[in-house]
């Protein structure tokens, strides 16, 4: 496996950091949508396990998140941050122009993703994986919090705060949990503008039925970050194929059970063909 980086330019000109594991034939497409506060290179692991069995992968860093452009943890609307989805997937296609393609979403990119193949039909897109998408919290922040928010959201669109994210919550892996504090390029921001317009997505989101693109999404039954109840109706609705773990945190993939978790993630995209 051949690893690169490159940037490319947004639709408003920032520089945007992607990734490409390279691998000889691959017989399909992996694009990867991180989540909040984390970056392309914390999916090296999936790449690796993914090049086993042909399956080539991207992934960027969103805007405002690892080495791309953009203040920390901000957007001024979901739609920026789909358009920076699209062309990685452009520069996907270019480079293989005749493999099916996936595209893959943990939490905020879960939403991106769920969003992307909800409002934008396109046959670029083979199949979908969601994993843990943010759809709904798991708790309710305090009231005041949301009503400031919301003010600030169109007041001070670009205004931060500390996402307040308990990492013990993210895996049960110590190790897991440690790689991630130690990340110097993980962050733990998120501005007004940019929780409101992923809150008002979910919701948005919830509403949807008969998504007609094959999809896949998994997540933990303990997960205390994203609710999951959200995420098995969201399935159900759209008839996407769906896995619950049971102990399992917010990264399936990084928890103690990842190993059976990705197994499950493999073997779901080899079923996937060329949306024809």
């Amino acid at each position: 496996m051949n690893k690169t980086s490159d940037y490319f330019l947004s639709n408003d000109g920032k520089n945007i950091f992607y990734r490409h594991w390279k691998i000889e034939q691959p017989k399909k497409i992996v694009c990867i949508v991180h989540g909040l506060g984390e970056h392309s290179g914390r999916y090296e692991h999936l790449a690796e396990i993914f090049s086993e069995s042909s399956i080539t992968t991207f992934a960027l860093d969103l805007r405002g998140h690892g080495q791309s452009e953009g203040k920390r943890g901000h957007a001024k609307n979901i739609d920026d941050l789909i358009a920076d989805t699209e062309e990685l997937m452009k520069i996907a296609r270019v480079i293989y122009n005749d493999l099916p393609m996936i595209i893959f979403g943990h939490s905020m990119g879960g939403n991106l993703v769920a969003r992307l193949v909800s409002k934008k039909p396109t046959k670029e897109i083979a199949g979908f994986a969601l994993s843990a998408p943010w759809l709904q919290l798991a708790f309710d922040p305090p009231k005041w919090k949301l009503v400031l928010g919301k003010y600030i959201a169109n007041i001070i669109p670009s205004l931060t705060q500390p996402n307040g994210l308990n990492t013990k919550y993210l895996s049960k892996d110590e190790t897991e949990i440690k790689k991630y504090e130690e990340d110097p390029l993980v962050h733990g921001q998120i501005s007004a503008r940019l929780f409101s317009e992923i809150v008002k997505s979910g919701k948005e989101l919830q509403k949807i039925a008969g998504i007609d693109i094959p999809g896949f999404c998994y997540y933990g039954l303990s997960d205390k970050i994203i609710d999951s109840t959200a995420s098995h109706q969201f399935a159900t609705k759209n008839n996407l194929k769906w896995m619950g773990y049971e102990n399992v945190y917010h990264e399936p993939h990084n928890d103690s059970e990842k190993a059976q978790v990705i197994k499950h993630l493999v073997e779901w995209i080899l079923t996937v063909n060329k949306n024809d």
